[in-house]
């Protein structure tokens, strides 16, 4: 889809604004500089939060959550648990770690294709708000079972309760919207069969959708015309939706994908 414009990263937080305007009286501020200054507010924001034995052990800018693509427009940061250490059977140690990418509200990207049962998972979605969107990578991570939850409401994060890929849930009323509602309203670029949705759900203004796709659309080109046409519409059908958190299946593999609307 045609990628929306929207304002500098600047704008993402008012610790930002302010100091991107401060420093262009002076002639001297760099969207870096800006970024620097988010970080800053988002260290703090998580340290606020952390276990005894956790800490903020990496941070970084310009950065594009680990396995997807996409413009490398946020900021990146690091917790491991200094207390507990693993074995990883490919024969090195590791800590209990969560990775927590921020990237600007109109971001769009898109994952790697990953095997259903895979050792090396892409970060998936944290959570979003009016001023970002929050993608985390862990491992070990059950020794902090709650981090999720507690990192969204540190950052001011309203979930997506996107499902697993063993447990996958449908709001029934929301399919309907999709598919009964696309009849009705003549929709017939894609309608969805409701056969192929196994992960559906949302809240207010974005959603999360799992959708099966035929073995046929593996090919990019296609995949990508399907997609375009699938958000176009769920746009259509579902007024109050301002973007598609799209995990696309295959038979054997997936690929997420972040839509917003135009």
């Amino acid at each position: 889809m045609k990628r929306p414009s929207h304002p500098a990263i600047a704008v993402i937080l008012v610790a930002v604004a302010t100091a991107v305007t401060a420093g262009a009286a002076s002639g001297r501020t760099t969207q870096t500089d800006s970024l620097e200054v988010f970080l800053a507010d988002v260290v703090d924001r998580v340290e606020e939060v952390l276990p005894e034995s956790w800490r903020v052990t990496e941070t970084n800018v310009g950065k594009v959550p680990i396995g997807w693509s996409g413009d490398a427009s946020g900021v990146y940061v690091m917790v491991e648990d200094t207390r507990t250490r693993f074995f990883h059977p490919s024969g090195f140690h590791y800590y209990s770690f969560y990775r927590i990418w921020l990237m600007p509200p109109a971001w769009e990207g898109e994952m790697r294709d990953t095997p259903y049962i895979s050792d090396s998972v892409p970060a998936f979605l944290l959570g979003v708000n009016d001023r970002y969107v929050a993608f985390y990578h862990t491992a070990g991570g059950n020794v902090w079972p709650d981090g999720p939850e507690t990192l969204c409401a540190a950052l001011d994060l309203d979930r997506i309760c996107y499902t697993d890929l063993t447990r996958r849930v449908v709001d029934l009323e929301m399919e309907r919207r999709l598919t009964e509602s696309a009849v009705e309203a003549g929709v017939e670029q894609f309608v969805l069969n409701p056969h192929r949705i196994v992960g559906l759900t949302g809240e207010g203004p974005n959603l999360y959708l799992e959708y099966v796709f035929p073995d046929e659309t593996e090919e990019p080109d296609a995949l990508e015309q399907l997609t375009h046409e699938l958000a176009w519409s769920v746009f259509e059908l579902i007024p109050e939706v301002e973007s598609i958190y799209l995990r696309r299946c295959t038979t054997d593999s997936y690929t997420d994908t972040i839509v917003i609307r135009n």
